[in-house]
């Protein structure tokens, strides 16, 4: 956990909350992206405003205000493209259209669709707005990664990694694969 929080500038705090006994090893992963936006938002056009929310709530929220020049539209959605410091990553800010819910967006993407969202961006000026927010998620991926054809690495009896390590008496298997995020957008 100290190791995680040190490599992710402390956005993660702790990604296991406790070792079980009977644990031999454990591979971790960690990714931080911490950048400032090429063209940062002024005190002046970060304003309170209200903000509603997917189920029609409102709630007041500082909101993010800009021009940017890339937006995005298909039959689902619009959305802007707005460079971090560099030009080398972006954000990408998609809302979908009204009648189409967050989720059932979500489970309409694929990587080709968004390839082709973003081969059709449209340099034009987009007045933007969005709040500044900051969220956590966290699951567990080993039914994922067995559906996609992992399998024998969490079977005890079929895995093979007789190549990293060996532990008397079992045969090393992965139990569960952690995946953990959190994202700030300021």
């Amino acid at each position: 956990n100290t190791w995680v929080n040190e490599n992710t500038d402390g956005m993660v705090k702790d990604i296991i909350a406790e070792l079980p006994q009977e644990a031999v090893m454990y591979l971790i992963n960690t990714l931080a992206f911490d950048a400032q936006w090429e063209e940062i938002y002024e005190e002046y056009s970060i304003q309170q405003k209200i903000f509603t929310k997917e189920d029609g709530t409102e709630q007041i929220a500082e909101m993010m205000h800009s021009e940017e020049s890339k937006y995005l539209e298909d039959e689902n959605t619009t959305g802007f493209m707005k460079s971090y410091l560099g030009c080398d990553y972006a954000f990408v800010a998609l809302l979908p259209n009204a009648g189409i819910t967050m989720e059932e967006y979500v489970a309409s993407l694929s990587g080709e669709k968004i390839t082709e969202l973003m081969n059709h961006m449209q340099n034009v000026p987009v007045k933007t707005g969005m709040p500044k927010f900051e969220a956590e998620f966290e699951t567990g991926m080993s039914g994922i990664l067995k559906s996609m054809g992992m399998a024998d690495a969490f079977d005890e009896e079929k895995a093979d990694f007789s190549g990293i390590g060996r532990y008397p008496n079992n045969n090393l298997f992965i139990d569960e694969v952690l995946h953990k995020t959190y994202i700030i957008v300021s």
